[in-house]
């Protein structure tokens, strides 16, 4: 039996489809050693991103661009490979020559639509639900996200597979060299100088994140509460979401000092992530919608107390280690900041919660479920 894999998701910086991919192909092929894997792309993949298994290759299919690579070189590919199943992320190809497993997120591009650029939202809408409807198996990462996709999509019960995110490797108490003078050069790559007290937010810089909240209620605790932290901003540029509007947010809540107090770390390093977790007074994610929410998950294992959103998926995610609150109620956020940043015996037993909450989270079990999942789908082919 042979298995492709869209792995372009590994040709790239560091994001949450890169995390699924890897740590997925990190465990499917000892899993199953009676599959053979081939992970398929347009453009080479770091060795260091794919394990080595002798059930494991991978192949360059090219092309010049990614929707010319779904349309017409990877079903050539598949046919050529004759291949019993190809898993993807969200496109399907129209004329695909054997059974698809698909993994879609989320469908914010549906629920929210104004979070997205036209463009972007005019494409997601046209191929999505074609590649659901054309799909053996739609996975998704969370019950919460399911349920969005049987509501607004009506595809059958059975064929959209909720299957959670497990906990990265290299996140954890253990994981990381306590070395101070380590500890110092890797937080001031991203600007964090010693001693720097800070609460640390993590995703890329768009309307969804709800970075602009975030900054006006850290402005209004640092000003009420008399804080001196920073607020540590960890992620790439998006759209919608720019750094002076940022530091704006934080003046109207907290004068110019608090808009001087934030960070703008950019794009941190896999390996650099653990080290901003376990700096930090405190992780907040204020985030308007998740499919998952993997950046709490990972501040937990660190042993960060952890404040989220109560956006789908996010109290599904975090359970009851973490502080849930309304997502668009800045003065409760401003509260709960206050509130944690001020109280050192709350914020150590939050933290406490986190490490075995998140240590629940197993990829090998994420694996052996998307395994089933591909067995269903060869089976219903047949």
């Amino acid at each position: 039996m042979l298995v492709a894999i869209d792995g372009r998701a590994l040709t790239g910086r560091y994001t949450g489809d890169r995390t699924y991919w890897k740590n997925l192909l990190q465990r499917l092929p000892t899993m199953a050693t009676d599959i053979e894997f081939i992970v398929l792309s347009r453009t080479p993949i770091d060795p260091d991103e794919l394990p080595t298994a002798p059930n494991l290759t991978a192949q360059i299919i090219p092309a010049s661009n990614d929707r010319l690579w779904t349309a017409f070189a990877l079903p050539r590919a598949l046919r050529k490979l004759k291949a019993d199943l190809v898993h993807v992320q969200y496109t399907v190809p129209l004329n695909c020559p054997c059974p698809v497993v698909t993994t879609v997120h989320d469908i914010s591009f549906r629920i929210h639509p104004q979070w997205f650029p036209l463009r972007h939202r005019i494409l997601l809408n046209l191929t999505v639900p074609i590649a659901m409807r054309r799909a053996k198996r739609v996975i998704t990462v969370s019950e919460s996200s399911r349920k969005d996709i049987l509501r607004l999509y009506k595809l059958p019960k059975d064929r959209v597979v909720g299957i959670l995110h497990g906990l990265p490797d290299g996140f954890g108490l253990d994981s990381i060299d306590r070395n101070e003078k380590e500890n110092i050069s890797v937080l001031a790559k991203y600007n964090i100088t010693p001693n720097t007290h800070y609460v640390l937010t993590v995703g890329v810089l768009q309307p969804r994140k709800n970075l602009m909240m975030l900054a006006e209620a850290f402005g209004r605790a640092r000003k009420s509460r008399n804080l001196s932290h920073s607020l540590v901003i960890a992620g790439k540029v998006g759209w919608g979401t720019e750094q002076q509007s940022l530091r704006d947010a934080a003046a109207v809540g907290g004068g110019q000092s608090a808009a001087d107090a934030l960070i703008f770390a950019g794009y941190v390093e896999d390996a650099d992530l653990p080290f901003l977790y376990r700096g930090c007074d405190l992780f907040a994610y204020p985030s308007l919608y998740e499919g998952f929410g993997l950046p709490p998950l990972e501040a937990m294992a660190c042993g960060a107390p952890v404040v989220v959103s109560d956006a789908p998926a996010l109290p599904e995610v975090v359970g009851s280690a973490a502080e849930i609150v309304p997502a668009r109620d800045t003065q409760a956020w401003s509260q709960i900041l206050g509130d944690l940043l001020t109280d050192d015996t709350r914020r150590h037993e939050l933290a406490s919660r986190g490490p075995g909450h998140a240590g629940s989270f197993n990829w090998n079990k994420t694996a052996k479920e998307t395994l089933h999942v591909f067995l269903a789908a060869i089976e219903k082919s047949q």
